[in-house]
């Protein structure tokens, strides 16, 4: 929610445990020795009533160098009726996705730090459910990526008050394709750019 309240801006803020999302290299600064953060958002509840987000993460500093995190982030779709070409039921299924987020950050000068995450994703949208009448088969759809971030932070003097100027990089989602069927065509994960 701190960086939903930004507009998205959590790249270059102070560490807290939910940095491992936006920026994991800003964790080789976290003030505390260990962190932990809950959420759960239900998802477009004026439309339907079982759409959700839900979110795990936490941090443990090695030492005054070193921080490793972890994260499970959990999407329901909510229930949802399959039909045929004629409209006919063909069953329900409760499509979802989660991702298991592994981080390391290490601090590369008194001021930089690096970070590596990697993911793994599954992502089962369709109950294996066969499409194109019943020619194709699908399955859950899985994928491997990395996040490479990078963070630095100095103090500095705004008009004779103490304060600190901040900037982050992360490149997030640097990774293979995902498929839902045994067939060729695999579509790329999104990579995104923040700084």
């Amino acid at each position: 929610s701190r960086a939903g309240g930004m507009g998205d801006y959590g790249a270059a803020t102070s560490a807290d445990p939910n940095a491992i999302h936006w920026n994991a290299s800003k964790l080789a600064f976290a003030e505390k020795n260990a962190g932990f953060s809950i959420s759960y958002t239900p998802w477009l509840r004026a439309l339907v009533n079982d759409i959700n987000l839900a979110y795990l993460a936490g941090y443990k500093k090695l030492n005054d160098e070193q921080t490793l995190a972890a994260s499970l982030r959990y999407f329901s779709l909510g229930n949802i009726d399959f039909t045929n070409e004629n409209a006919e039921k063909t069953g329900s299924f409760n499509p979802n996705e989660w991702a298991l987020d592994l981080a390391y950050a290490r601090k590369l000068g008194e001021n930089f730090s690096g970070g590596l995450t990697l993911r793994y994703i599954y992502s089962n949208l369709t109950g294996n459910q066969s499409i194109s009448n019943g020619t194709i088969q699908t399955r859950p759809g899985t994928s491997v990526a990395a996040d490479l971030s990078a963070y630095y932070t100095t103090e500095i003097d705004v008009s004779g008050k103490d304060a600190k100027m901040s900037y982050g990089l992360n490149i997030s989602n640097i990774g293979s394709k995902i498929s839902y069927t045994d067939t060729k065509s695999k579509d790329f994960i999104p990579t995104n750019f923040r700084l």
